[in-house]
């Protein structure tokens, strides 16, 4: 599993690279070529933070893509998805969406290697498959909005916050540890790689689950034996939903 995060690491430089390289791009077909091959991947990493903000629960408002800046003066790919309730998402809501396009454009990414190289096709369709792998790329990278509004999480709820990061490094340590993924033998090497993460998140839920259960029992027996009252620490199992403020200046995150 340290290749995924090796391509995560691989994959933001060369999105670095790209992303410099279409701002030294002057020549009109080549600012075109890197437009449209822009648009495709703003288009991947909107969608991204969209599917996941649906899938942990974090009500995502409208997804814009647009090809031109806001006054439609000049061509400046770019895209959103309105978050309203960005203030009441826990920290491990916040990192699944900012973060959600870079685990799933690797993951297409990856793909689409698969369709290059070990995948008997027409050649059209492996130079779909790398004009798409280069679009990925493009706009893989979490923007700077994204990086804040985890920070924000963070320091909504430290406590919570903190609880959240440890079960999530215990569920991959014990993964990494004791899970064998190859057990299945599955056709392309990207899906092990769903399926480490899909495995995480199992983990993940056991161990809360565990753990909110050993804090009922040792509540239980405290109370039987006399002693003070104690019971599971409501940021071992609460839902993440902070309390309602209608404020005015909730903005979307892009």
């Amino acid at each position: 599993m340290i290749m995924l995060y090796f391509w995560f690491f691989v994959l933001l430089v060369a999105s670095g690279a790209i992303r410099a390289l279409y701002g030294l791009a002057h020549t009109p077909g080549y600012k075109l070529f890197f437009n449209l091959i822009a648009i495709v991947g703003v288009f991947v990493h909107e969608v991204a933070h969209y599917t996941v903000s649906l899938i942990v629960g974090g009500n995502p408002g409208k997804i814009r893509v647009k090809y031109r800046n806001e006054d439609k003066t000049r061509v400046s790919p770019h895209g959103s998805v309105s978050n309203p309730e960005f203030k009441r998402q826990s920290v491990l809501q916040a990192f699944s969406i900012s973060f959600a396009p870079l685990l799933v454009s690797t993951l297409l990414f990856m793909f689409c290697l698969d369709v290059v190289f070990h995948i008997q096709t027409d050649l059209w369709v492996k130079v779909v498959a790398i004009i798409f792998s280069v679009s990925l790329v493009f706009g893989l990278k979490p923007s700077g909005q994204d990086a804040k509004v985890v920070g924000y999480a963070y320091q909504n709820d430290p406590r919570y916050s903190v609880y959240q990061i440890f079960l999530l490094l215990l569920s991959g340590v014990l993964v990494w540890l004791f899970v064998d993924l190859y057990f299945i033998v599955l056709p392309f090497e990207v899906m092990y790689y769903v399926e480490y993460v899909l495995v995480l998140v199992v983990f993940y839920f056991g161990l809360k689950a565990l753990f909110w259960l050993a804090g009922r029992i040792i509540g239980s027996v405290a109370k039987k034996l006399g002693k003070a009252q104690v019971s599971s620490p409501k940021f071992l199992t609460r839902r993440r939903r902070f309390k309602y403020i209608k404020d005015s200046n909730e903005r979307e995150v892009q």
